[in-house]
């Protein structure tokens, strides 16, 4: 699978995702938090479909998506209650952060932060539940998934806002 990442001045940013069978997925994240998802058969130059998300519903379907979630009956009130402790936050490696050089099992995450690393994006690779033995590198992007008060203190570790 492929995927490009690109900035939209005054927007926000675009990922494009090449699938297997050649359709491409287009998601448009604004910086008012709502998500476009535009969804291209073959080489078409037109979309065959358009999904616009609250960040919200973009938060749960990522949630679904991933795999973290899974409730084989409806119940909406067990799943919402799951989505308001349920964070997950893609998070850029900084050049010079404690986390370069250093694998998954080195660093003892979920141990040590009390989340856990879903994904790394590297380049143009998407490396879906890494090996412990995974080295990170400054420009990963690490997708992590924990209760929002463990994520977010670990996205101000991370980014050097915190000790």
């Amino acid at each position: 699978m492929f995927v490009k990442e690109g900035e939209l001045p005054g927007i926000g940013k675009k990922y494009s995702i090449k699938t297997e069978n050649g359709d491409t997925i287009v998601i448009v994240i604004h910086h008012t938090g709502k998500r476009e998802i535009y969804y291209f058969e073959d080489e078409n130059e037109e979309p065959t479909a358009v999904i616009e998300l609250t960040d919200e519903e973009a938060r749960t379907l990522g949630t679904i998506l991933v795999g973290a979630l899974f409730q084989p009956t409806s119940d909406e009130e067990k799943i919402g209650f799951l989505m308001k402790h349920l964070a997950f936050e893609w998070i850029k490696i900084p050049e010079g952060s404690f986390l370069v050089g250093k694998s998954l099992k080195e660093l003892e995450i979920r141990k040590n932060y009390g989340v856990i690393v879903v994904a790394i994006i590297r380049e143009e690779n998407i490396i879906v539940s890494p090996s412990p033995l995974f080295p990170l590198q400054p420009g990963d992007t690490i997708v992590v998934v924990g209760s929002l008060e463990n994520v977010k203190k670990f996205v101000r570790l991370v980014e050097g806002k915190e000790e």
